[in-house]
């Protein structure tokens, strides 16, 4: 299969022998190698070269490739320090791609993610509230209809709300105890007023 080569104009000029669609896919495909690379990265392995090779179909050298990627890093540097040179469409398209190879991944500061947290009166909350079934059914109990509780409470921590669940658990237990109770307590006053061979209909 033959590749391509540069060929030469009349003022004696390489002409073009990436096209603005090979530039496109070839950061593309190297996105997709390294996706499991947190950027910037630094070195293109010879595997990874290969596998663009033969994404584009063979239409260029692992050596054009190679070179390629270094100027396509290059220009994205130049453009990262000075964002006016990007001036056409095509070009910021790739410095954008650019961008999640070579740039810096910035991740929040802890204390930015706690102080977010603050300001918003919550924290990560929860999407559901089925792990709350005792929690949820009281308040449905109590605010048939009333829907507002539902977004509110969806808005704690789970931590919270686990806590809150469990006192209403702690509190259906102390009540089957005390139903327990209660039952053992009548049928021991039934027997002390009728007698033990008695009944409640007052029959010896």
């Amino acid at each position: 299969m033959s590749i391509p080569t540069p060929s030469t104009t009349p003022n004696g000029r390489s002409s073009r022998v990436f096209s603005e669609s090979d530039e496109i896919q070839i950061l593309k495909c190297l996105i997709r190698a390294t996706k499991s690379v947190s950027p910037p990265i630094i070195t293109v392995g010879t595997p990874t070269i290969n596998r663009i090779v033969k994404r584009l179909y063979y239409k260029f050298t692992p050596s054009q490739i190679s070179d390629k990627l270094r100027r396509l890093r290059d220009k994205y540097h130049r453009h990262a320090r000075n964002k006016p040179l990007a001036r056409t469409h095509h070009d910021r398209r790739i410095f954008k791609l650019s961008k999640r190879v070579w740039g810096k991944k910035i991740t929040p500061k802890k204390n930015d993610k706690v102080e977010e947290r603050i300001g918003s009166g919550k924290g990560d909350g929860v999407r559901s509230l089925e792990k709350f079934p005792y929690l949820v059914a009281e308040f449905s109990r109590v605010l048939p209809d009333n829907e507002v509780w539902k977004e509110r409470m969806k808005g704690l921590e789970e931590e919270k709300l686990r806590k809150m669940d469990q006192g209403w658990v702690f509190i259906k237990v102390e009540e089957a105890k005390l139903v327990a109770k209660k039952a053992e307590l009548i049928q021991q006053q039934i027997m002390e007023v009728m007698g033990e061979t008695g009944s409640a209909n007052g029959d010896n």
